[in-house]
């Protein structure tokens, strides 16, 4: 898989001491995912809390916005910053500029499984803490964006914000996400443009429903050599 090292995006962790009983109490440490709250502002207004991993909090934030659909009709997203200990998310009049989609070009079903490790070939945070969720953008063998959060809609909010700051194309993506998908992902993921999802997990009835709605292909419960299909099976050749 060909990827650059500023695609990938890795949650912190940090050794912590506990009890580790098991007919009889010895001391250990234990490799457990960071945890922060961030006060978040748009247009000076503080409008939530973000709680999440502790990096890239700023991608965070404006992906949260638009994802919230926070920012009002007629403005679009120009600047986020981080200052204070907080994130400000900053808009001005206009709307942002949506490209028209080619059509999604079918992936065969060997390129589907090629995806089924590709997570667990990435993270270190997940293999250390099993505290974190992982999402990654992907086309053909391109890593596109790689990212980690403590919280499964936060994954999907940072990669919002990645797309929508680094202006990354999504027509032709697939993104390879962790955890379970009920309809609030498939709201997220319809929100960021990108019609192919696959997850290591799997779905709910209003997740699959919303899938067949939004025109989502969702692959899940994906491994090395296999998955199930929900919906819109047409994207992949099997």
């Amino acid at each position: 898989m060909d990827f650059n090292k500023k695609d990938l995006h890795f949650s912190s962790c940090r050794e912590l001491p506990y009890i580790d009983y098991h007919q009889g109490a010895v001391e250990r440490k234990q490799s457990i995912a960071v945890e922060v709250m961030t006060p978040l502002y748009l247009d000076g207004q503080r409008i939530s809390t973000l709680v999440s991993s502790p990096e890239d909090v700023d991608i965070l934030a404006a992906g949260y916005c638009l994802a919230e659909g926070k920012v009002p009709a007629g403005r679009k997203l120009v600047h986020v910053c981080l200052h204070d200990e907080a994130a400000w998310v900053t808009t001005e009049a206009g709307a942002s500029s949506v490209p028209e989609k080619a059509p999604f070009v079918p992936i065969t079903a060997n390129r589907l499984c090629s995806y089924g490790g590709l997570l667990d070939s990435l993270s270190t945070a997940h293999h250390a803490s099993h505290g974190v969720h992982e999402g990654a953008l992907v086309q053909g063998d391109e890593v596109l964006i790689y990212t980690e959060d403590i919280g499964r809609h936060n994954v999907l909010d940072r990669l919002r914000g990645f797309v929508e700051l680094q202006h990354i194309d999504v027509s032709q993506a697939v993104l390879v996400f962790s955890g379970r998908v009920p309809q609030s992902v498939i709201e997220k993921v319809h929100g960021m443009g990108v019609r192919f999802l696959a997850s290591r997990a799997l779905p709910t009835s209003l997740g699959v429903a919303l899938a067949e709605k939004y025109n989502i292909t969702l692959a899940c419960g994906l491994r090395p050599d296999s998955f199930k299909v929900f919906a819109h099976k047409e994207r992949i050749v099997m």
